[in-house]
C-alpha cells in the first residue's frame, strides 16, 4: 500500500510541474508542440510507398473474458501474442495533402481512394498516420497533458506525456464491415528528444467502442526527418496498429514508408497516344484492339511471385504460352506479354495452411505497344484440389482445404495449400479469356 501511494504522490507532482508555466517539462512541451504545428503547415503535398504487414493472432487464455475491460486486462499480462491464424503484405502508394491521403496501389497510374479498406479487400486497416493525429494532438483536441518523466524507449531515452481527446473533440472515426463510421474518444501519449524538442513517438489508444467487435486500437507512430525537395520535414518512419477483439483475437499491422516525394499532381498514361498513320506502333495497336470476345489466353507467370518479398498491390507479367489463331490468323503470339496486379496474397494457417492469391491482368503488350485487356479466369479456384486429413488408424476424410472467397472485379482467385512460402513462376500456369 505505501509503494502504491508514493506512486500516486510522484505522479501528481509531476502533474503540476508540467502546468507550472516556468518548468523544464513546460518549456519543452512549449516548444513540441510549437514544432510539431510548424512542421504541418510547412510540409508540401507529398506521396510515399507504404509497405503494410498484417497479421492476427489468437492470445493463450486460460478462459476467454467475457468483457472488454477483463480481455484487455488479461492481455497485458501474456508475454506472447498467441497462435498465428492469418498473414499478409500490402504494397501501396499513399498521396498525403492537406486535408485527406489517398492510396492507389502501388505504381498505379493514379490514386484512386480516400479508404485504405477500398483496396485491402480483408484484414484491417486504418489511415492518419501522417497529419490527421499530429493534427489533433497538437491543435485545439486534446486536454489534460501531463508529464511522465524522461523514460527509455527503443528510440533512445525520451520526455514523455500524456493527453486525452474528448469525445465532443474527438474526430476519429471507424467502421466494421464497411458500415458508417462512429465518433469516439481517444487518449494516448508522445515522446520528444529533451534536448531539441523533436518529436519522436506518437501513441494512441482508443477503448470506449460503444457497439461492434472491437475492444481496443492502438496506433503507434515513429517519426523522423525526411528530405522533401529543398527542405526537411517530419514524417512517420513506422507505425503499427493493434486491434484487440471481442473475440480475443488480435490483429496487429506493421507499415514502414519509402520513396516519400513531392507530390504535384496526378500523372496518367494514355493508351491512345497518337502516332504516325501507318506507323509500326499503330498496326500494333489495330492488331491487339481486334482481339474478339472469348479468346483464350494461356500464359505463365514470369518474372515468379515470391511470397516472402512479394505483396498485393505489387505488378505481374503472363507470358503467352501459345499462339492464339482466329480464322488462320495469329491474334495473340508468344512474345505478348499480359501485365496485371497481385490484389490479394495472404496466408490462413487455420484449419489448415492454405494461401489465398488474386490476380487480374489489365493489359496486353506487343512489340512494347500496351493496350488495354478485359479478361476473366477460366481455372482458378482451389489448386491443390482435395487434402486428405487423417481421423485415426485406418480413417480418413478427403475435404476442400478451403471455400475459395468472393474474388476481386475480374481477378482470378487460386488457393494453394502451402504451410512454408509460395512460389509462383513459370511452372504456374492459368487459362483467361477476353470478355
Amino acid at each position: 500500500m505505501r509503494t502504491a501511494l508514493a506512486t500516486v504522490t510522484i505522479t501528481l507532482l509531476l502533474c503540476t510541474a508540467a502546468r507550472t508555466a516556468d518548468s523544464p517539462a513546460q518549456v519543452l512541451f512549449n516548444r513540441l508542440r510549437e514544432n510539431v504545428r510548424g512542421a504541418l503547415e510547412r510540409v508540401p503535398r507529398y506521396t510515399c510507398v507504404q509497405t503494410i504487414t498484417r497479421t492476427r493472432h489468437h492470445p493463450q487464455y486460460g478462459s476467454r473474458p467475457n468483457s472488454c475491460a477483463a480481455l484487455i486486462a488479461n492481455r497485458a499480462r501474456l508475454s506472447s501474442a498467441g497462435l498465428l491464424v492469418w498473414h499478409d503484405r500490402l504494397r501501396l502508394d499513399v498521396a498525403v495533402g492537406n486535408k485527406a491521403e489517398m492510396f492507389s496501389w502501388a505504381g498505379a497510374r493514379q490514386f484512386e481512394t480516400t479508404s485504405l479498406g477500398d483496396l485491402a479487400l480483408s484484414g484491417s486497416t486504418g489511415s492518419g498516420s501522417f497529419s490527421s493525429f499530429l493534427s489533433s494532438v497538437f491543435g485545439p483536441d486534446a486536454q489534460d497533458f501531463r508529464y511522465a518523466g524522461e523514460q527509455d524507449t527503443s528510440l533512445g531515452r525520451l520526455a514523455a506525456y500524456t493527453y486525452a481527446v474528448p469525445f465532443a473533440k474527438s474526430h476519429y472515426s471507424y467502421s466494421t464491415h464497411g458500415g458508417p463510421g462512429q465518433i469516439i474518444p481517444f487518449s494516448g501519449s508522445f515522446y520528444a528528444v529533451p534536448v531539441t524538442a523533436e518529436l519522436k513517438r506518437l501513441v494512441v489508444e482508443a477503448t470506449q467502442f460503444p457497439s461492434g467487435e472491437i475492444c481496443r486500437v492502438v496506433d503507434t507512430m515513429d517519426y523522423h526527418k525526411v528530405k522533401i525537395g529543398s527542405g526537411d520535414f517530419l514524417l512517420p518512419e513506422v507505425s503499427r496498429m493493434e486491434v484487440l477483439y471481442r473475440s480475443s483475437e488480435e490483429d496487429l499491422n506493421e507499415t514502414r514508408y519509402s520513396g516519400c516525394h513531392e507530390f504535384t499532381g496526378e500523372s496518367t498514361i494514355r493508351f491512345d497516344d497518337p502516332d504516325e498513320p501507318g506507323s509500326a506502333a499503330n498496326v500494333t495497336k489495330a492488331a491487339l484492339k481486334a482481339l474478339p470476345p472469348k479468346t483464350r489466353i494461356r500464359v505463365k507467370i514470369d518474372p515468379s511471385l515470391n511470397s516472402e518479398t512479394a505483396a498485393a498491390g505489387d505488378p505481374i507479367t503472363g507470358l503467352v504460352e501459345r499462339e492464339v489463331k482466329e480464322k488462320s490468323q495469329v491474334i495473340v503470339r508468344t512474345t505478348d506479354h499480359l501485365h496485371g496486379r497481385v490484389l490479394r496474397l495472404e496466408q490462413h494457417m487455420t484449419p489448415v495452411p492454405v494461401w489465398i492469391v488474386a490476380i487480374r491482368f489489365d493489359s496486353i503488350e506487343r512489340d512494347g505497344v500496351e493496350q488495354p485487356v478485359s479478361l476473366k479466369p477460366l481455372d482458378d479456384g482451389d489448386r491443390t484440389q482435395l487434402q486428405v486429413r487423417s481421423f485415426g488408424r485406418g480413417r480418413s476424410s478427403r475435404t476442400p482445404v478451403l471455400d475459395v472467397p468472393e474474388r476481386p472485379s475480374g481477378a482470378g482467385v487460386f488457393v494453394f495449400s502451402e504451410a512454408g512460402r509460395l512460389l509462383l513462376d513459370q511452372k504456374f500456369h492459368s487459362e483467361w479469356e477476353t470478355r
